[in-house]
């Protein structure tokens, strides 16, 4: 082979080799990306183990299931409890927040669906406001309340207090809240509530107009109740504040993993540590398509020098909240359900 040849052998080979290195380079960063992720992941697996898991009683879970429309769905309790000393304890502690959360299994859509905390209903055969259960019986109760009271069979709960909805907000950077003047006094109150219970300096706000809210100030909106509207209001106000963090927290998932470890603690449930990751990686599939309170019709009524909300009627709203999450028409409700109904007309005296 000539030089000439010899050079132009080189040459090509060079040529060749600036041509592949292109491809190099993308495969070597898609491994360390792969390598990343591979990591994250399982950083997630292992921090979620710091979830207190706590398996229910399952002699004293009540669940029903005669909606068969059901069977594609799971159904969550999702509580967050009125502790005031960062207390999860099982028993003692209110739900200031009690939501449905129900999932279908097949597109990954999400429906919310609070009760409101003064409901009036059965508590294993006890009449009072349904926030009453968990603090008498803990998860057992608070859920087979609700699944006797609306046919429901939910079987999975998670409970967090105020503190870990303040951390998540901060987490992802306050979120966006359009203020109402006829609801700034009270927020300010709450505010300064919060500040004294979580810890912090979060300001008060001088004025109505659309603000992002910090931990704090976010948890104080979302537990407003003196104002018009009063539970109902609350209620929304709450799952405003939810879909506002999952909306930002779904966009950026990432951004939790710095506080995970002083979130997870607080967060109380019966899921296992792979139900869990396996909600992690599914996060982008999930898509809030509507939020609603229940019952949708009610009035406030004295009891015994008790404010409650008694549904107008039970059995209605039951009916409305199956066709609500699940499509069911016509639903036919559990012989325990109409008992129940009965007696809250009774008591209620319509």
């Amino acid at each position: 082979m000539t030089a000439q040849h010899t050079k132009h052998a080189k040459h090509t080979k060079r040529k060749r080799r600036r041509r592949r290195s292109p491809l190099r380079i993308l495969i070597i960063l898609i491994l360390v990306i792969a390598v990343l992720v591979g990591l994250t992941l399982s950083t997630v697996h292992k921090k979620l183990g710091k979830i207190s898991t706590k398996s229910l009683d399952q002699s004293q879970l009540v669940t029903v299931n005669k909606d068969s429309n059901m069977t594609n769905y799971t159904n969550y309790a999702f509580f967050g409890i009125d502790s005031q000393t960062g207390s999860m304890s099982d028993r003692g502690n209110r739900s200031d927040s009690i939501i449905v959360v129900s999932i279908n299994n097949s597109t990954k859509d999400v429906k919310l669906l609070s009760i409101y905390r003064d409901t009036y209903v059965s508590i294993n055969g006890k009449y009072s406001k349904i926030n009453a259960a968990y603090s008498w019986g803990g998860p057992e109760l608070a859920i087979s309340t609700i699944n006797r009271n609306l046919d429901l069979n939910i079987e999975k709960y998670a409970t967090v207090n105020f503190k870990i909805l303040a951390d998540i907000v901060d987490a992802v950077g306050g979120i966006e809240v359009k203020v109402d003047k006829s609801i700034l006094k009270n927020l300010n109150a709450y505010i300064g509530d919060m500040n004294r219970i979580n810890g912090g300096h979060s300001p008060k706000l001088s004025s109505a107009g659309t603000y992002t809210l910090d931990g704090n100030q976010a948890v104080a909106y979302s537990r407003i109740r003196y104002t018009a509207g009063g539970d109902l209001a609350r209620a929304g106000r709450q799952r405003e504040v939810l879909q506002k963090i999952f909306d930002k927290a779904k966009k950026n998932p990432l951004k939790m993993m710095s506080v995970m470890d002083e979130i997870l603690p607080q967060v109380k449930t019966n899921m296992s540590q792979d139900e869990l990751f396996d909600m992690f990686l599914s996060v982008f599939k999930y898509d809030i398509k509507d939020q609603q309170g229940f019952p949708w019709d009610q009035k406030e009524l004295r009891y015994y020098g008790t404010y409650y909300g008694f549904p107008t009627t039970l059995k209605e709203n039951a009916i409305r909240a199956h066709k609500y999450l699940f499509g069911t028409s016509d639903y036919q409700v559990s012989d325990e359900l109409s008992r129940i109904n009965q007696k809250i007309i009774y008591r209620a005296g319509y």
